[in-house]
């Protein structure tokens, strides 16, 4: 009996990246594949409240995927993929980020577009497929799509996003609105988290030349709740920074009801960083008004200015 292949998302999973996995998962097996969803990390609430929500298990935990097959969701950077991936078989990429390292030594089926979530493509892969998507996986899907987006209103948001959107929802059976603020009101719970899980909760690294980059990114409808921690978050990215060697450390404390962020910054380059944002950091720290998307708004930005 062949070996399952595993359709997994990145480190420090978020909703968009589990759904992402379940649905493709969930698409192949349709198709006759042996694929289950699986995941590179513990699951934050909004996860947790979307699988107990649509009454989905979580996937498998993957902790090393060295001679596996891998078909990865919702990111192409070895940097953000689960342990052993270099020594895995990536056979299939469905993303909506920018390409990055990610090698295969034959050709395989790679799609990514500028949408809002990977959730958006699935859809679109399931309907190119001529599978038809059930209320449940509808459910899964929207979540996604909501989450990343914040409920259509980040700026990574497209006409497409919204398309689909309104046709999840009346696929399961949702407002999506309403949907919508249960979710932010799940994704805002940062419970008894110490300030370096908040600094690493959503946190992504990215390899430029010969410097890493890590962004994380506290999404809350009660920002005080961090910036009152200030001191405490700004040492945990210190020891962060002297753990692994990052170039430059950015947590966004992103208000999702103002859209807007407040940054903390940790390592070199602050001044660089500080122009490259249009903003000035004083005591480490910096507005960001009308900025939620670390994607679109913050890493094109600074990866120009790290390059030069």
């Amino acid at each position: 009996m062949s070996q399952s292949a595993y359709a997994i998302g990145h480190q420090q999973p978020d909703t968009d990246t589990i759904i992402s996995a379940i649905a493709l998962a969930r698409l192949k097996q349709a198709q006759g594949s042996d694929v289950v969803a699986a995941r590179a990390g513990e699951l934050n609430p909004e996860t947790e409240f979307v699988l107990e929500r649509w009454d989905v298990d979580a996937p498998t935990l993957l902790e090393d995927a060295t001679d596996e097959e891998l078909l990865l969701v919702d990111h192409n950077e070895y940097s953000q993929t689960v342990t052993g991936a270099r020594e895995a078989t990536i056979t299939e990429v469905i993303d909506h980020h920018r390409i990055g390292d990610v090698t295969t030594g034959d050709p395989i089926f790679f799609r990514a577009e500028p949408v809002g979530s990977t959730g958006t493509i699935l859809t679109g892969l399931y309907d190119e497929a001529g599978v038809d998507i059930d209320e449940s996986t509808a459910g899964l899907l929207l979540s996604g799509l909501l989450s990343d987006t914040v409920v259509l209103r980040s700026p990574t948001t497209t006409d497409t996003d919204r398309e689909v959107a309104e046709r999840l929802a009346e696929i399961a059976g949702v407002d999506y609105e309403a949907y919508g603020k249960e979710l932010l009101a799940q994704k805002s719970k940062l419970g008894e988290k110490s300030p370096r899980e908040m600094v690493l909760g959503d946190f992504k690294e990215y390899d430029i030349g010969d410097d890493v980059l890590g962004i994380g990114q506290i999404e809350t409808v009660e920002p005080e709740a961090v910036l009152e921690q200030r001191d405490a978050v700004i040492e945990a990215m210190d020891e962060v920074v002297a753990e692994r060697g990052y170039a430059v450390l950015l947590v966004l404390v992103t208000d999702l009801l103002e859209e807007e962020s407040t940054a903390f910054i940790a390592g070199d380059h602050t001044e660089a960083v500080g122009d490259a944002l249009d903003v000035t950091f004083t005591d480490r720290e910096a507005f960001l008004p009308g900025v939620m998307s670390r994607k679109k708004q913050v890493v094109p930005p600074v990866e120009d200015a790290l390059k030069a």
